[in-house]
């Protein structure tokens, strides 16, 4: 018998739109970072690399995912980000550092806000300027691939 969470969540995975399935990236890599934190605090080194590798594997999806076609600069700056993001879990893990994280896990939480608004404007709303800032992506601006297709169970984004 499957388990009621696995079923929501491969459910969840399965009719999100693209931008949804980056919000859910998102949370999976920054609940890893947040269960990293926690292993720092309590010392618990093994559990600390177990979360900090997840979070790394949905980051680099993440980068792997960018369209630099379609998202020009927005795809670039997406690019930085992910790398810098690379580079502080790295630093963070060398050096036990809960506060990089905490730093970290603020920076990736205010872009995935910026996804979550975009998935969740209405289809009604007056096209964006031109002039939008980085980190606000828009649907003709999409900088990751149009269409993620994870095999059943590939994306475990929690646990």
């Amino acid at each position: 018998m499957r388990h009621p969470a696995n079923a929501y969540r491969q459910f969840s995975v399965q009719t999100a739109t693209p931008l949804g399935l980056v919000v859910m990236l998102y949370d999976g890599a920054i609940a890893a970072m947040q269960r990293a934190v926690s292993a720092i605090e309590a010392y618990d080194i093994p559990k600390k690399c177990t979360h900090l590798n997840r979070a790394q594997a949905i980051i680099m999806q993440l980068e792997g995912t960018l369209n630099f076609e379609l998202g020009g600069e927005v795809a670039q700056t997406l690019k930085a980000l992910y790398v810098y993001a690379r580079a502080q879990m790295l630093k963070a893990n060398i050096e036990n550092s809960a506060e990089t994280l905490r730093s970290l896990i603020d920076k990736l939480s205010t872009v995935r806000e910026a996804w979550y608004e975009a998935d969740h404007r209405p289809t009604t709303a007056p096209p964006a300027s031109p002039s939008i800032s980085p980190s606000t992506p828009r649907s003709d601006e999409y900088p990751h691939a149009s269409s993620p297709t994870p095999e059943p169970g590939s994306w475990r984004l929690s646990g």
